[in-house]
């Protein structure tokens, strides 16, 4: 190449370089600059935790630069299948909506508050806005009314509920169940569930306990006279103890007529105006002698119950069976329910409030759920109320009270929070008529922080020692529960300790393992010292008082006779360390009265007849407990009378 063409492409290169250098110019824009974005939170994982309905709720939260991208609980003691479905849908909500402004789920009330807080808790370390994730409002979608036929209208999705629809559902009838909270359930999810049942196949088996001998002596000193409707029952009782002293006495002594005089002297009572109540022959009769069948076909639904019997506070004898897992058996008679028909529902989150009546005959209820929608539900054969009690409701309770000497309105429940009387509300508005109203139970041993039943150790009767704060004894522990009540709120401060040592706390009836029991001392809801002395002084009151307590009732153990309060029953001495008290105040459990109904379940009006068409069973009802239940005796009333519902509703 010549001289003269090398400067040429030279020339040219550089005017191409010049000319790429010029298009790459920045033009000037003429919008205007987006700011910089600002972080809503300080991306991260947080650890945070509130109080829920049976503790804390603790939560784990992550957050990206603008979003709440996960919220988990990761640990809680909330109740297996009342709290599941605010435990699943309130981190969901709190997700999907990016809002602290969640409802409650209905029946769920304290869990959904404490997973909402403990999220806010979160949300104030990752220096997010609480107020505006507050002020923010999820979507209310309308719904059009829902209309439906079904042949059996079952109301309340507890114990008597699901045990009525299965009934009516095994009859081949269509059934819906309609329940205001979000799961089923209700109070008997809640409860201790033993269920009483005389059972000599598995009561052969176990040893007399000391003083069980004397306790059935005691039976053969009663007059028939005094006995009214039950005279033959106690005459053939009376012949059904002296075969079994006269024979091989080793092993436990059971009957039904046993179970009935029990139950009829448990509940006979008397009002503060001197009125006497006592449960009605005919209803208990039925109670006690379906009893056992009754159970017997749950298990062949497919509920798992345990071959242990129990016997829970107030309850005179040791026949309670209990449940393996208490969802398992709503698990699975719902699923019983449902595979019987496509036609069968379960309704959540719908609350009914009136009963449809056409001449005379109930034929369905109005109904509004969660969202506002109204639903309207007719039957062709029957409804049946299984609503449960007015425990949560303490101005219906005192309104009604004729044998406490007062209802306070802030007195703690047993209760779940939807116990509300609304079965009773709805069927006295067509005319049913009410018995035994003016007489509740109070559970002497609720926890006295919160009346919760299942906080703490519950220890079987003939193992229960009360102390008070001077760590004296006070009554005997076998006694039923009114008369318990009675005792423990004459005690200072109306509270009383129960007293347990390692080996007793181990076999108390909520099967409590180590960890739970040592998260329970962590909590304050028991307290424990290695010695008789230091627990003393966590009571506070005086050692050697406690120590000569806790000493004479171990000698009574060995004698099997109490000569201080005459407690019939015993079976283990407080010995082995460590030692645990329980603060326990009593609170409303179970109330007594409610619709009359008969041995078909048939609701009865205020005249005396049957009321075409309406059913009920379980607490909801009166007549059967009259001013006082023996403990696992309302299990056995919801599942053995919601089964004659469903059974009659369903013909």
């Amino acid at each position: 190449m010549n001289l003269k063409k090398y400067f040429a492409c030279i020339s040219i290169v550089l005017l191409l370089a010049m000319l790429l250098a010029g298009c790459g110019k920045p033009v000037e824009s003429t919008q205007p600059e987006e700011p910089a974005k600002t972080a809503l939170y300080t991306a991260g994982t947080y650890e945070a935790s509130a109080l829920g309905n049976n503790g804390d709720i603790i939560v784990s939260v992550t957050f990206s630069d603008d979003m709440i991208e996960k919220v988990e609980v990761t640990k809680h003691q909330e109740t297996s299948g009342i709290a599941d479905p605010a435990l699943e849908r309130i981190p969901q909500a709190i997700v999907d909506n990016q809002s602290l402004a969640i409802d409650a789920v209905s029946g769920a009330t304290m869990t959904s508050k404490g997973i909402l807080e403990a999220v806010e808790k979160a949300v104030v370390q990752a220096n997010g806005d609480v107020a505006k994730l507050k002020e923010k409002v999820t979507a209310n979608v309308s719904h059009e009314k829902i209309e439906k036929t079904f042949d059996v209208i079952v109301v309340g999705g507890g114990g008597a509920g699901i045990s009525a629809a299965s009934a009516a559902a095994q009859n081949g009838a269509s059934v819906v169940i309609v329940e205001k909270t979000a799961a089923l359930g209700g109070n008997t999810i809640a409860s201790g569930f033993a269920w009483n049942a005389v059972d000599p196949e598995i009561q052969s088996q176990i040893e007399t306990k000391p003083g069980q001998i004397d306790m059935l002596k005691s039976f053969l000193d009663y007059d028939e006279k005094d006995f009214g409707k039950y005279a033959d029952t106690l005459r053939t009782l009376k012949a059904q103890i002296n075969e079994y002293l006269a024979g091989d006495t080793s092993k436990m002594f059971d009957s039904e007529e046993f179970h009935m005089i029990q139950t009829y002297l448990g509940g006979k009572r008397q009002d503060k105006e001197g009125n006497w109540i006592e449960g009605d022959f005919d209803l208990i009769n039925t109670l006690i002698h379906r009893s056992l069948d009754t159970f017997k076909w749950a298990k062949s639904l497919g509920g798992k119950f345990s071959d242990v019997l129990t016997s829970p506070v107030g309850s005179m004898w040791l026949r309670g069976h209990n449940p393996e897992d208490k969802k398992q058996i709503f698990d699975a008679l719902s699923d019983f329910v449902l595979k019987q028909s496509d036609k069968n529902e379960i309704m959540l989150e719908t609350r009914a409030e009136e009963l449809l009546v056409e001449n005379g005959k109930v034929v369905g209820i109005k109904a509004t759920k969660v969202d506002g929608t109204e639903v309207v539900l007719h039957a062709n054969k029957g409804v049946i109320l299984t609503t449960g009690g007015y425990g949560a409701n303490a101005k219906l309770a005192a309104e009604y009270n004729k044998y406490w000497p007062s209802i306070p309105l802030d007195m703690k429940t047993t209760n779940v929070a939807t116990a509300t009387g609304d079965g009773i509300i709805m069927a006295r508005a067509v005319g049913a008529n009410l018995v035994g109203m003016e007489f509740i139970q109070l559970m002497p041993t609720a926890n006295e922080k919160t009346g919760a039943l299942t906080d703490g150790l519950l220890v079987a009767p003939q193992n229960y020692i009360f102390v008070n704060k001077e760590g004296k004894r006070f009554i005997d522990e076998y006694a039923e529960r009114d008369t318990l009540a009675f005792a423990a709120l004459e005690q200072p401060g109306e509270m009383f300790y129960t007293i347990a040592d390692q080996d007793m706390a181990m076999t108390s009836q909520n099967r409590p393992t180590q960890e739970m029991i040592d998260k329970m001392v962590e909590d304050g809801i028991i307290y424990r010292a290695d010695t008789l002395e230091g627990l003393a002084e966590i009571i506070g009151c005086d050692p050697q008082t406690f120590i000569d307590e806790i000493n004479k009732y171990n000698s009574y153990v060995d004698n099997g006779k109490d000569p201080d309060f005459g407690k019939p029953v015993f079976e283990m001495k407080v010995l082995n360390g460590p030692f645990y008290a329980c603060p326990a105040k009593p609170a409303i459990h179970h109330t007594m009265g409610g619709i009359q109904i008969n041995t078909n379940a048939e609701v009865i009006d205020t005249k005396g007849n049957v009321i075409p068409g309406l059913y009920a069973a379980g607490e909801v009802t009166g007549g059967i407990h009259a001013g006082n239940r023996l403990g696992g005796n309302a299990i056995a009333d919801i599942f053995v009378f919601g089964r004659i519902a469903g059974e009659n509703a369903s013909k």
